[in-house]
Formats: C-alpha cells, structure tokens, sequence
C-alpha cells in the first residue's frame, strides 16, 4: 500500500484534511529553473505534509519537491542515488545496512545533512502515525561517523534500500528545525529538496506551490519555477483542466481515460499494479467453519470467471489474476497462473468432498464508496452462487466505515479494489498473510506461509526471485485469498512533458522533480 500500497493510500486519502496555512518559504531561490512551471492535478489534499503521517501512493506529489529521499529509483527500477551515493548489506544474512552520504548536502535553510542528522529523522519516521512507519519499528539506526548510517533489523530483509526511497517515506530527511517544532512539519516543509513549500502561495486544501530551494545539491535537476499541485475532487472537472492546459498531469480512471483518446497533446499510460478480490480472512474458521478448509477456499477460486468479471469491472484497464502479485512484479508467478482455470464443476465437486455439497454462507464486508468494489463483489457474488456459496454482503459507505466493520472480526472476507500491490513481494505480501499483518484481522498463522517468507527475507540476489515466486506459489495453492482482476494506474499528462513514466517493478510513476518540458 510500501504502501505504499494502495490501502494505505486509501486509508491516508480520507482522513482529517486540517492543514494550517502557515511555515515553509525558506531557502527559495532561482536555481537553473528556466521558465517553465509544472501543474499536476489531485483528487485529494494531503492528510499532511509532515513525512511521518501523510500517505503514500499518489500523496508523494505533495512532498517529492520539498523532501529528497536518502535513495532514489533509475529509470530502470534500480535503486540509485539520492542523498546518500553508497549503500549496501553488510556482511551476510539481510540484517545490517550501510547509507553514506554525499558530500556537501544541506537542508534549504542551509545547514549541512550530517548522519545524526538522517538518524534523528528515521527515529521521528520510526515513531510516527502514518502507513509508513510499521515498516520502520523493527530497525535500530545509529551514525558510528558524520556521514554513515547504519540500520540493523532483528530478522532478515532482503529489501531494505527500498525503505529509503520516495515510496516509503522512510528516505525524506527532515531538518532538525523540523523535528524541534514537528507540529510545523503538516503544514510547512523542512527538507533537503530541490524545491520550498511556500505557504505565502498556496490555499490549504486548494493548491499548494513549490518554489526552488537555492541550497538544493544539484542545481542543474531543477527544471521548473515553479511546482504547483491542484486539488479537483471530480474527475470530470480534473479532465478538463487537462484538456484546458490548466493543468498537466493527473491520475485517471477507467470511466474517463477513453476521453482523451486520439487526443495528440496529451498521452495516457497504464500499468497493473494491484491486485483486487475477496481477502478470506477467517481462514481458521471463526466465523466460517468451512473457511478453514483448503478444499473450499480452492472451490472459491475455481468458481469465478475472472476473464469475464474484469472485462465488466475493468474494461481495457484490468487483467484477470488468480495471485496476489501482477504480472511484471516481484514475485509474480506463471506457475500461481495457471492454478485456478474458470471451472464450476470442479468447484462443486471440492466443496462436496469438504462436506458442503448444500453450500455455505460468508458474511463480507466491503466499500461501496467506491464503484469498482460495488461492481466487483456483486459479480463474485453472482458466480458464487452457482456453486451453492452464498456472499452475505454488508456495505460501508466510507472507508472509515469499512474499517470498523473489519475491525470487528464479524466478516469472514472482505473486498478491496483497488487492492494490494505494486511492491517488492517481500512487504506486498505482509499485509494480508503474516500473523501480525494489517489485513490479517483474525491473525492467522499458517507454517507454510511463514517458512517460504522466512526463505524470502534471507535471500540474496541471485535466489530472491526465485524466493519470491515460492511464496506466492504457497499462497495461491493453499487459496488464502481470493484474487480476480489486476487494477491499472492510469496517468494521464501533457504531451510535452519529458520523463513521465512508470518505475520498473513499482506501482509508482518517476518522481515530479525529474519531469521537465524541454
């Protein structure tokens, strides 16, 4: 959601949008900006600008200018620098990082970036609120010398520079300026960015403007006067400041995305990156008994036909999928693919032989805020019932809702979509199978899935793919969730614009400081 997934995101988009327009303005200066600006378009204002509470996903808009990230990703989806230019594992085993910074980098007020400096600011992330900071809890940081960190974890990860780039937040060193007054950080910027949060400029919760910082490390990667991020709730408005050059980048949706087609000024781009379905959280059988037998959760799986749900919920923006990981993911697995053909006979015969030749019912909650979920469970709902499974449904008209109904441990399954994904598998697959995971709400443990992440989590380059594919395998074979459709991001922007694109092996889009109109 990294959450970076998408539930994290979600979570972060609905909640209090109480920004104070005060702070931020300082170390503004002209740069090698030349004299374009860049205006991008967003459903939503940020929860916060403050690195330890604000959501991720599509919210790194908002603090991509102001906050550079320790680590960054190249076009290829490498790692690369960012304010630290070495890293790497020390020693064997995936428990102990190294981060070295650059030489010469400064906060925008102007003072040095020094290892305590990123080490008071991890330990901040590591305490804070936001979706972010789970992923942070279980490291040590220290600074043995003035430009090294140092992060040990208590259990093996095989993906910790990932922590240390935009998508997790982890990286967006704050300033101790910041940290001496944090309740500034929601509404002002205390980073060492390539731009300056003005405060002067922008209307909480309308629009907010980024300015050059004059003590950014690399003056010449400032490519715009100015940065302005727009708040339009309906996206049908937001299509026409796009098609009105109000605006030059947003986010689209399967509803509006054909409406710019044969369009030359702008440009679409698409990419699956999470997967959407029945979470079957009850998998001991709580609530439903029958849950707990692999038998039927496999009937589940063979009952839909996920061609034809995706089709109807998704359009050309959809892919079926019988996993919890999207093709061209870590840990996507063409074995996993080929495990739940569309087959109903073979569903009843399953659920027979398990003892429920008449059926079962499963209560489940979902959104129905969101019309792609509303379109998605009543479709699983239908093709279920063939087989004799009842969907019992319960709908929660906003996602703090859902979360109270799911909290309450009364749904055996419940729906998102979009869903989960678009991370290293590693993290994508904690949420909703580890014991302690956020989705996990019964806590379910199962040997299996914990000795294949277990497997993952002390890899090394050369078996982590593999590693990653077999605990994927584990979780589609034993059908612990209920997977149908991958989602597709959809971006939508100026034609003029330079650099836009998705990451390799993420869900997310290249960062807005490397966009430019040349």
């Amino acid at each position: 959601m990294k959450r970076r997934t998408v539930l994290h995101a979600s979570i972060g988009a609905v909640a209090a949008l109480t920004l104070a327009a005060c702070g931020g303005g300082n170390g503004t200066g002209t740069g090698s900006s030349g004299s374009a600006t860049l205006t991008i378009g967003m459903s939503s204002a940020p929860n916060s600008l403050d690195p330890a509470q604000i959501a991720t996903g599509p919210f790194v808009n908002y603090l991509d200018p102001a906050y550079a990230s320790l680590l960054t990703r190249s076009a290829d989806g490498a790692l690369a620098p960012g304010l630290a230019d070495k890293w790497g594992y020390v020693g064997n085993g995936n428990t102990e990082f190294k981060l070295q910074l650059r030489s010469g980098v400064k906060f925008a007020d102007g003072t040095p970036i020094t290892a305590a400096d990123v080490v008071a600011s991890l330990k901040y992330i590591q305490k804070g609120s936001g979706p972010a900071a789970s992923y942070y809890r279980p490291l040590a940081f220290s600074a043995p010398d003035g430009s090294t960190v140092v992060i040990k974890s208590p259990t093996p990860n095989p993906d910790m520079g990932a922590l240390f780039t935009p998508a997790f937040l982890g990286g967006a060193v704050i300033s101790p300026a910041g940290l001496k007054t944090p309740k500034k950080l929601a509404s002002a910027t205390f980073g060492a960015g390539p731009y300056v949060y003005s405060a002067a400029q922008s209307v909480s919760g309308d629009h907010y403007v980024y300015l050059p910082n004059k003590n950014f490390y690399d003056q010449s990667a400032i490519h715009f006067k100015k940065i302005t991020v727009r708040v339009i709730p309906n996206i049908n408005s937001e299509v026409q400041a796009l098609k009105s050059g109000q605006i030059d980048f947003m986010y689209g949706s399967p509803d509006v995305a054909p409406s710019i087609a044969g369009d030359s000024s702008l440009t679409t781009l698409k990419k699956p990156t999470t997967w959407a379905g029945l979470f079957l959280l009850d998998r001991d059988g709580t609530v439903v008994k029958g849950l707990a037998d692999e038998r039927v959760r496999q009937a589940l799986n063979y009952a839909v036909d996920r061609v034809a749900i995706t089709k109807a919920v998704y359009g050309d923006y959809g892919t079926p999928v019988e996993q919890p990981a999207m093709p061209g993911y870590d840990g996507y697995s063409p074995k996993a693919a080929k495990m739940y053909d569309y087959d109903p006979a073979k569903a009843k015969q399953l659920l027979a032989a398990a003892g429920y030749s008449g059926g079962l019912t499963i209560p489940v909650n979902y959104g129905s805020f969101d019309p792609s979920t509303s379109k998605l469970v009543q479709a699983v709902q239908d093709q279920l019932a063939k087989v004799g499974v009842h969907l019992k449904l319960t709908a929660a008209t906003n996602l703090g809702g859902w979360i109270n109904d799911l909290l309450t441990r009364k749904y055996a399954a419940t729906v998102l979509s979009p869903g989960q994904g678009g991370d290293e598998n590693f993290y994508a697959q904690q949420a909703g199978f580890t014991k302690t995971g956020i989705m996990n709400v019964f806590a379910v443990q199962d040997a299996d899935v914990d000795a294949a992440f277990t497997k993952l989590a002390a890899s090394d380059k050369q078996s982590a793919g593999a590693a990653a594919q077999a605990l994927t395998e584990v979780i589609t074979r034993k059908a612990l969730a209920l997977p149908v459709s991958g989602s597709d991001t959809i971006i939508m922007y100026n034609a003029k614009l330079k650099g836009v694109k998705f990451v390799p092996g993420t869900a997310f889009a290249t960062s807005n400081t490397l966009w430019t109109s040349r």
